[in-house]
């Protein structure tokens, strides 16, 4: 998306908006969006990363509400149609491993310090915990939706990886019936929607191939940063079960419960946002 169609979607937020590419690991770019709001803050700005493959549209009612309160890097990760890589992609160009990389450069880039808030989302989120779990990131605390401890891709997702692109079309509309009926949120159907049609069909199947197998080591107590584990009662899609167990292992870490996942996508997320930021800095 353009500037224009930014501050659209936004509601025409009371903010500056930049939009610029970052060079990240092994050749690839990644589009990140700039927000500084028009009146001086001192709360710490964010590098948000956002799930997979997902679109700015299904967290525009909380990015434009925040955008005014606080600087935000909304970064859109390697599987995007955003992105720009160097080379012919291959599977192993979207393992978890180069998600963190491109994170750390992407930070590195920004000259955010370690006075920074992460917040990620499902796919963002584990990537944000193996980047602390490394110590490949930094920052002040880390408010993450939904991370996954594995990528458990349902069952009609398998031929994607044996199956050429192009014959993703079809298999994302049988897709698409599937999730309406998995799917408890209609909102978080409609998400997803958004997602699977506008995703790049061929970065798709890499980054199904690259983390099929994919699981997330809970030997996480190396993590003293403050993280904020952010679960819905009615989320049938991701594990709460495994979300608990990540909360348990870190740290520092705290379960944050909210009443749906389309809550975690409103500008209502913003005080349990900055309440448990206090809470944790006191």
């Amino acid at each position: 998306m353009d500037l224009d169609e930014v501050t659209n979607l936004l509601g025409n937020p009371k903010c500056e908006i930049e939009c610029r590419m970052i060079q990240a690991s092994d050749g690839f770019s990644l589009k990140v969006y700039t927000f500084t709001p028009s009146k001086m803050t001192r709360k710490d700005p964010v590098i948000f990363v956002a799930g997979w493959a997902s679109v700015m549209d299904g967290w525009a009612p909380l990015l434009s509400e925040w955008v005014q309160e606080r600087v935000i890097h909304y970064v859109e990760t390697r599987e995007k149609k955003t992105a720009k890589p160097s080379k012919p992609i291959r599977a192993h160009d979207f393992t978890m491993s180069k998600h963190v990389a491109d994170l750390q450069l992407v930070a590195e880039n920004l000259k955010c310090g370690n006075d920074v808030l992460w917040f990620g989302s499902s796919l963002g989120a584990t990537a944000i915990l193996e980047g602390f779990k490394g110590e490949k990131i930094q920052g002040n605390g880390a408010f993450l939706v939904a991370p996954n401890a594995s990528f458990k891709f349902p069952g009609w997702m398998v031929p994607l990886t044996m199956a050429p692109w192009w014959c993703y079309a079809p298999l994302i509309r049988i897709g698409l019936i599937y999730l309406k009926w998995r799917l408890k949120e209609p909102a978080q159907y409609i998400r997803y929607k958004r997602t699977l049609t506008q995703a790049h069909l061929l970065r798709l199947k890499r980054s199904v191939q690259a983390n099929r197998k994919y699981n997330l080591e809970m030997e996480l107590g190396n993590i003293m940063t403050p993280v904020a584990i952010c679960v819905a009662e009615s989320d049938t899609l991701h594990e709460g079960n495994a979300a608990h167990e990540i909360a348990e292992n870190l740290g520092n870490g705290m379960i944050i419960s909210v009443p749906s996942n389309q809550y975690a996508h409103e500008a209502d997320l913003i005080p349990d946002i900055n309440n448990w930021q206090k809470m944790s800095y006191d």
